[in-house]
């Protein structure tokens, strides 16, 4: 496919990404080639000592190519019911959150993590009686510190501050979306033991529906400040590739 001002599609998309990553371009990955588009491509073929005519032949292509772009057509996926829903509901695209699902969770609807930091950021108070061991960078990475019996004994002391500062399902999501949708900690709980899956979308929507910046992250495929408004500061570039 020649890519031009005026192409349109997947692979206009993501040759623009390739473009942006690279420096050639300094706009959104929309899928619709424009002026800039063409002035990115331009931009590509005269450091790479191409023809620059704006137009990305085969060339043109082969060089992206040789640079790192992975791929002209993204490859198929199978996604649920849920996922499908999801899409429409958040605004993201399918893909993206099958993306999400498997960084986060590995596609395990029932995976919580409880983060003591958390926990004892709200209840200093406690400190004796929630383990927590920092870890390099501040949160704990003891697994008996962060499982699910951890929680179960936060959430003895205090069940509101124990569901908060707990991630939950497919896309871990922080349990203040729980308590928002479902009101009690108890009620909350019981509807996510009961069915991870269906609570694990309802929470992804009610996250993304309360940050509409994120939204527009993951539509231009802006990883690193999508990163930033999902996972927070600590970590971005390894989890923005991953899940790239």
């Amino acid at each position: 496919m020649l890519i031009r001002s005026g192409s349109r599609g997947a692979i206009v998309k993501s040759f623009q990404q390739f473009l942006i990553d690279s420096g050639h371009l300094k706009d959104v990955a929309d899928g619709i080639a424009g002026p800039k588009t063409a002035a990115g491509i331009r931009s590509f073929q005269s450091a790479k000592g191409l023809k620059a005519d704006g137009l990305a032949g085969k060339d043109t292509q082969a060089a992206a190519k040789a640079d790192g772009w992975a791929s002209d057509k993204p490859k198929a996926i199978n996604v649920s019911d849920a996922i499908k829903r999801a899409s429409e509901i958040t605004g993201i695209s399918e893909r993206m959150l099958v993306a999400f699902e498997a960084t986060e969770s590995s596609g395990n609807p029932s995976a919580v993590r409880f983060e003591p930091h958390m926990f004892l950021r709200n209840r200093k108070d406690l400190a004796g009686k929630i383990p927590f061991t920092p870890g390099p960078k501040r949160f704990s990475v003891t697994r008996s510190e962060t499982n699910r019996s951890a929680l179960e004994r936060a959430y003895k002391l205090d069940s509101v501050a124990a569901v908060r500062s707990t991630s939950w399902g497919l896309f871990q999501v922080l349990g203040s979306h729980l308590l928002a949708i479902y009101g009690k900690p108890d009620s909350g709980v019981a509807a996510f033991d009961s069915n991870p899956e269906l609570v694990s979308f309802e929470l992804v929507a009610s996250w993304f529906k309360a940050n509409p910046a994120a939204v527009k992250a993951a539509n231009d495929l802006d990883w690193e400040e999508l990163v930033r408004r999902y996972n927070g500061p600590g970590n971005v570039a390894a989890y923005s590739a991953k899940l790239k």
